[in-house]
């Protein structure tokens, strides 16, 4: 393994460390009040670390060409998860998005991102290699399988995910070969239609953007979880209240704190530079992962490296986009960091994908 694959793995790693470390934070104050285990959150998380690890090491050991033929079957094993989720699925506050397995809960959504990619990677190598130049048929066809996965997660419902799922499609057109013109009018159609959008949401998810746009106005309601995330952040300053130190972090102020609100108790316990070293390990991960994009030829792993990355990226932007209250509230975890099992495991699966493709071009 050469130092360009051993990047790709310990940044990463880096990233699940410091994930660790804050949910721990996150967690142990409740945890010791209800008598239980403080490590139960970080022993869940590693468990999933380890099941990304072993099923990376299967996923290795073939040449990543042979996920190329089975673009098909990958999307008709992810449409039937995302259905299945949907008929027979346990419900949480009010959406219906797991399975328990042997006391796991598994997200089917958030393998679908990865799915999601495979599968239009594998499509567009395909029609590349038949065809000189894609037209308005290629574009209508894959549009409506685009749309019928966006929907089966948006039905769920999950804003933040279908939402990530429809910007990757959109993305991997782009650099699939769909002509650009179909695309920009197709989303000025789009933008016309999102009023309409507004009546397909559900209350909740219609309170959180009424919130975005004033938090004030509710601020012990639906403005409660931006307002007390801004107050831990700002109270973080230049270097931080220290590690177990942050009052709103151990007073358990801020909901979802150790999920999709995780930044907020790096933000307040190791302040703005702890903060932006984060980023900076981001910035150096993603800028490794562009250089591997720029180094593929072949339109299948380029595809498949080009798609993974923009799903990353604009997760870290949502992400840390509504914990400042720059983005509504739409339940995007932080890549590798935020304690979301599902997602863990399919972000290790997707390492193991760039570094597989790295080893083989």
């Amino acid at each position: 393994m050469r130092r360009k694959e051993l990047r790709l793995i310990i940044l990463p790693l880096i990233l699940i460390v410091i994930g660790l470390f804050s949910i721990y934070s996150a967690t142990i104050s409740r945890l010791v009040a209800n008598n239980l285990s403080p490590y139960l959150f970080v022993e869940r998380q590693f468990v999933a670390f380890i099941i990304g690890v072993i099923l990376s090491l299967i996923i290795m050991s073939f040449p990543y060409r042979v996920w190329e033929r089975l673009y098909i079957f990958i999307y008709v094993i992810n449409i039937f998860l995302l259905i299945a989720v949907l008929l027979f699925g346990n419900e949480r506050l009010g959406a219906q998005r797991w399975f328990s397995i042997f006391g796991f809960s598994f997200q089917p959504s958030e393998l679908s991102k990865f799915f999601n990619i495979l599968f239009f990677s594998g499509f567009f190598s395909k029609l590349k290699r038949e065809k000189d130049e894609l037209g308005l048929k290629e574009f209508i066809i894959s549009g409506i399988l685009l749309f019928i996965t966006f929907m089966t997660v948006f039905l769920q419902p999950d804003l933040g995910t279908s939402i990530i799922i429809a910007l990757e499609g959109v993305f991997l057109f782009l650099i699939g070969g769909i002509p650009r013109r179909y695309i920009i009018k197709f989303g000025l159609v789009i933008i016309l239609l999102l009023p309409f959008f507004w009546f397909f949401l559900k209350p909740y998810q219609q309170q959180r953007i009424i919130t975005f746009l004033n938090p004030e106005k509710d601020p012990l309601g639906s403005g409660y979880q931006i307002l007390q995330g801004l107050i831990a952040v700002g109270s973080g300053g230049l270097f931080g209240k220290g590690w177990l130190s942050g009052p709103q972090t151990h007073l358990n102020l801020i909901p979802e704190q150790h999920t999709d609100f995780i930044f907020t108790v790096i933000a307040e316990e190791f302040g703005f530079f702890g903060s932006l070293i984060l980023l900076m390990i981001y910035l150096l991960f993603f800028y490794y992962c562009w250089q591997l994009y720029v180094s593929v030829n072949d339109i299948y792993p380029k595809l498949i490296v080009g798609g993974i990355l923009f799903s990353w990226v604009i997760q870290v932007f949502i992400n840390i986009g509504m914990v400042l209250g720059v983005l509504p509230i739409v339940g995007v975890p932080l890549p590798f960091v935020s304690f979301a099992r599902t997602s863990l495991i399919t972000n290790i699966l997707m390492v193991a994908f760039l570094v597989n493709i790295s080893m083989r071009s």
